[in-house]
This record gives C-alpha cells, structure tokens and sequence, in this order.
C-alpha cells in the first residue's frame, strides 16, 4: 500500500493487552484553543507500560489522499446502532471519514462524504516556471487545515478547496457536517469571498478556530508556494448560520502577509481575543500604512476583528527580504499566564504579553522575553506540560536539533533547557517535529511526549520515511518506545 494512501491512526495505537475507551474529545488542533497540545486524562498509558513489550500499532485504515489536518476524536456516538469512539479524518482529495476509533474489524468507514474535486497543483504553477521552485502541496490541494468539532451541536466544521472542472474556476467553501452522518447542516456550504481574495492562490493550512464566546468559527489563508497573488486573510463565520461576519485583510495594499504557522491553528482566549501570526510581507504601519507583515496580531472577536495590539520585531525588514518570515510557527498561550509564546523561520522563540504585545521599535524588541531556541526553522509551536519534577515547561524539537524542555516562572523561561533528548532530529527546511503530550494531570510517572518526526531526508517539499516516538516527558533523555523498535509491527 502507497504512503499517499495509508494512515496510521494514533487512535489505533494502545496497549497491546487491552483496548482503551478513552473518554476524552479531541475536537481542534493541538487539544484547545490556547494550543497546548496537552491531553491531561490519559488514565492508562505511562512510562512503565509505553514500550515495546506492551504498545505498538493495532489497524491502519485506507483513505484516499495525503493527510495534512490533524485527525480529531470524540467518543461516546451512537452509530449504526451503537455506541462507538469515532475518529475523524479529512484528506487532501476533499474526502472526510469517520471511522470506529477501536474495533480492527470496521475496516469501513462509519461513513465517508467527499466535498468536490480538489484543485491539481500544477494549476496554480508547474516548475520551473519562474517564482514557482516548487508547490507546497502535490499532486492536489482539497481539505489541508484541521477541522473543528462542536460536540453540543454535533457538527464538524471543514473547509475545501475545490475546481469546477466545467468552468475552470476555483473556489472555497466552509462546510457544516453532521458527526453522525456527514450530511450538511445549516444549509451548507458557503462560498468564503472577500475583496482580493483569490482561491487558486491562497491556502487555508492554519486549523479552525471555533470560539464559544463570540459563536463563531475563524479561518486564517496564506499562500500557496509563494506565488503570486495572495493576501493573509483573517475571517469570521456564524457557528450557527456560516454567515460571513468578519474579514480582515492583514497587508491589504501590498498583499503577502499570509496566516499558516506549519498548520498550527488560530489562537483564541475564549474572552474577546484571537491571536494570529503573519508571513513575509510590507510592514508599514509605525508610519501610517495598514500593512502588517512579520507580525504577532491580537484581534477582537467583539469588535469585527479589528486589530488591537501587535508586535513586529526590530528586524522585520531583513526577515521579509531574507524569507525569513515570523509565520512558519504559529502561537501556544501558556495556561493561568497572561504569555504567548512562538518562533518562526530564525528559530527564536518570543515571549509576548498578552495585555502588551509591544508593538514596533526600530532599535529594540519590546517584547517580554526571546532567546536562540532552535537553530533551524520552527513550523507549528512548542506545547506545554506542568511537569510534577520541574513544574511548568514548554516543548520544541527543532530540525537538526533535541528535543527540549525549558522551564517557566509564571512571566519568564530558563533559556538552559531542563532536559533534552539524546536523540537528534534529521534537519531540513520542514523538518521542524510536530509534538503532542498525554499524562493523567501532573501525577508522577504519566506524562508522555509524542513525537512525530522524518526518519531521513527533508521533508520539503518530498514525502520522506517517518518514525513515531515517545519519551519521558520529565526526562526526555528517556526514549519509551519508537516505531522503529519492532518495525515489523509497528513501522
């Protein structure tokens, strides 16, 4: 079976000896709004039972195209007639399926809805036509950010780009599905239109943001390749409707500016702010323009998203010029602290507050806190865990780098990191390792870091050979298990 076609499911991944029904929703990239990519009631996987003896891989299941979003989970759905734990993945063919998370034998999916043709990426340029080295996504863009889940309305939120094959034009459409039957709801889909806005060149990779507090869902777009001409977008839709109520157009008189951050999703606070980080592009707005390029921008979900705070680095302009644009990582707000927290192509990490982001100065950074964390490219964000051994950290594995750890004060970090893996990571310009962390709270002897990183070669922009790891998330010189230990199994 071709890597384009397999998915292995890290719900399908358990104790050898016994299936977990676990209870807990995954319904948005990284776990929460805030992007911590922590999942705190983990009652049965922990270091002593993660490892080659007792884990490894149950099923694979077929899908029909790459997988860029983030698969979801909810448990507890009553379908065809039971009750069952439902995992649910979106492709870049425009197909969703919702699967049994537990039973090796529901090779079928509980269901499956394809949401119209996916456009071919030699549409938007094939190399090597000048400005286009290559396209991000190959050989199709459909579905690529992460749905969002709303478990009290029991709708999937998912977004596609499509072609119409009979006219040649390009669309995207926000669609409301039902969980249990992939049915559209709220007289789905709509059209996603905005002044500038040109579907066959902008990428919706950042995951959805569905916030309670204003009752809407957010996209952010960026570009696809670079090629030209994209704007970064920020828009605002109707949970309940899909009713368009907000676009923001972050450097609306000289494009560029786009939102992905490795598909790291929109940052929300749950109160009246959304947190997005913006790519290469004009930044002008310290002498009158509206241009935001290389920027950190908090935005109010009560007033239309207009932006209320910013932070752009003193050396925006070598950043913009160079590609080394603030947008490859996006943003994780640490729990019970006013920070944020997030790097991007330099490998720095930034601390911001969120009550002051700092805005622009030409001389120095009026940020809370930065430091070198990574010499290579940060695509997506750090996670965070409160370890019981050295209380709160956060998470990055670089390219070319170890996982590390740095411990957090409750304003600042310890730029020496707490711990570090012994084990470094193939480099390369997309070779930045997404992370994820399970533990039963901060009980000794849970928590587990769960990395999934190339084993060789760049990932940019080929598909390359991958390993899937575990460490001690209090001792990340602790390797539990890989992928690679019982390859015949597992690999």
């Amino acid at each position: 079976m071709s890597l384009l076609r397999r998915l292995l499911f890290a719900a399908a991944l358990c104790l050898l000896a016994q299936f977990s029904y676990a209870q807990v929703s995954v319904l948005t990239q990284h776990n929460d709004n805030s992007r911590t990519g922590q999942n705190l009631n983990e009652s049965i996987l922990n270091t002593s039972n993660v490892n080659v003896a007792n884990f490894g891989k149950l099923f694979a299941r077929t899908v029909d195209g790459y997988i860029y979003a983030q698969p979801l989970y909810v448990p507890n759905l009553i379908l065809g007639g039971r009750t069952r734990n439902v995992v649910f993945v979106a492709t870049e063919n425009n197909s969703v399926y919702a699967f049994d998370a537990d039973d090796p034998s529901a090779s079928t999916p509980l269901w499956k809805v394809n949401l119209g043709t996916p456009v071919p990426s030699q549409d938007i340029c094939t190399p090597p036509v000048s400005g286009c080295p290559y396209v991000d996504l190959v050989p199709q863009i459909g579905i690529t950010a992460t749905p969002v889940i709303d478990t009290s309305t029991g709708t999937i939120y998912v977004v596609a780009k499509t072609k119409n094959t009979s006219n040649s034009t390009y669309h995207f459409f926000l669609h409301a599905l039902d969980l249990l039957t992939g049915a559209e709801k709220l007289g789905g889909p709509v059209e996603i239109t905005a002044t500038h806005f040109a579907p066959l060149f902008e990428n919706n990779r950042s995951g959805l943001l569905l916030d309670a507090a204003s009752g809407n869902i957010y996209l952010a777009f960026g570009s696809v390749g670079d090629y030209p001409t994209w704007y970064g977008f920020v828009m605002a839709y109707s949970a309940s409707t899909l009713q368009q109520m907000a676009v923001l157009n972050v450097a609306p008189s000289a494009s560029r500016g786009g939102i992905w951050g490795g598909g790291q999703g929109l940052v929300g606070d749950n109160v009246d702010s959304v947190y997005a980080v913006t790519s290469n592009g004009s930044f002008d707005v310290n002498t009158g323009g509206s241009d935001y390029g290389d920027s950190v921008l908090k935005l109010s979900t009560s007033q239309s998203l207009r932006i209320v705070d910013y932070f752009t680095p003193d050396n925006q302009s070598y950043l913009g010029t160079n590609n080394v644009d603030l947008g490859s990582g996006g943003q994780v707000l640490i729990p019970n602290s006013s920070e944020l927290v997030g790097g991007g192509k330099d490998g720095v990490l930034r601390v911001l507050n969120t009550s002051n982001l700092g805005r622009f100065n030409p001389t120095f950074n009026a940020d809370v806190q930065e430091w070198q964390a990574t010499p290579g490219i940060i695509m997506g964000a750090p996670i965070y865990w409160s370890s019981p051994v050295f209380g709160p950290a956060i998470y990055l594995w670089g390219p070319g780098d170890y996982l590390k750890a740095w411990t957090f004060n409750g304003t600042t970090f310890n730029t020496t990191p707490r711990t570090q893996s012994s084990i470094r990571s193939v480099a390369g310009e997309a070779n930045s390792v997404p992370l994820s962390v399970s533990s039963n709270g901060s009980q000794a002897g849970t928590g587990i870091i769960w990395a999934a990183a190339p084993y060789s070669g760049d990932a940019n922009p080929q598909t390359v050979p991958g390993i899937l790891r575990a460490f001690d998330a209090s001792n990340l010189s602790t390797e539990l298990w890989d992928s690679k230990q019982n390859a015949a199994r597992d690999d």
